[in-house]
């Protein structure tokens, strides 16, 4: 028996679509790509969820609660139509949490969850080589501003290239979503 048994049906729903629902707001919130970047961004979030299903890791929650996310992927497009509560149930879910598992748990269940968003936004560039010059320089900037912040707080940044397969639109998203469940994302 799991935790997810002494949750009423609503506070289960909610907890295990998040990790779903995280993926769906972050590749929602950038358009730029149309059906391509959709149907890529779809494609790595499935597999995401199904790799993370099979992994055995030392968070059990995260295990028992993205297992139940994959068994229900039939639930996967009504999900995808209620990302505009994400933020309020990130909120919710750690409450929910805290109470329940241990804060390693709840710290992996977090983790998680941005790298979730994370990988969605990795998964197709939106930006090209025809951005006018003071984008450019903009780019550069929160590139590097983004570098020294990490290097500040001794986290390991991602590189060029993978930033600028995230979107100004990802990039906010995963903020939002990062600050929803009260840690950072860089």
């Amino acid at each position: 028996m799991s935790f997810l048994d002494q949750l009423t049906t609503d506070q289960r729903d909610m907890l295990v679509s998040l990790p779903y629902r995280v993926g769906m707001m972050v590749s929602q919130s950038d358009t730029s790509g149309g059906d391509e970047s959709d149907d890529l961004e779809m494609q790595t979030l499935s597999n995401l969820l199904d790799g993370y299903a099979q992994e055995v890791f030392g968070a059990e929650t995260v295990q028992y609660v993205i297992s139940e996310t994959v068994s229900r992927k039939k639930d996967w497009p009504r999900w995808a139509e209620q990302i505009s509560s994400v933020e309020g149930d990130c909120h919710q879910a750690i409450d929910l949490l805290s109470e329940m598992v241990d804060e390693k748990e709840v710290s992996a269940f977090k983790n998680y969850l941005v790298e979730i968003g994370e990988s969605v936004a990795l998964a197709f560039r939106e930006y090209d080589a025809s951005v006018p010059v003071w984008e450019k320089l903009r780019i550069y900037y929160l590139y590097y501003s983004g570098k020294a912040k990490a290097a500040k707080r001794k986290m390991q940044y991602k590189s060029f290239d993978e930033f600028l397969n995230i979107s100004f639109a990802e990039r906010r998203a995963l903020n939002k979503i990062a600050a929803a469940l009260n840690t950072i994302y860089i």
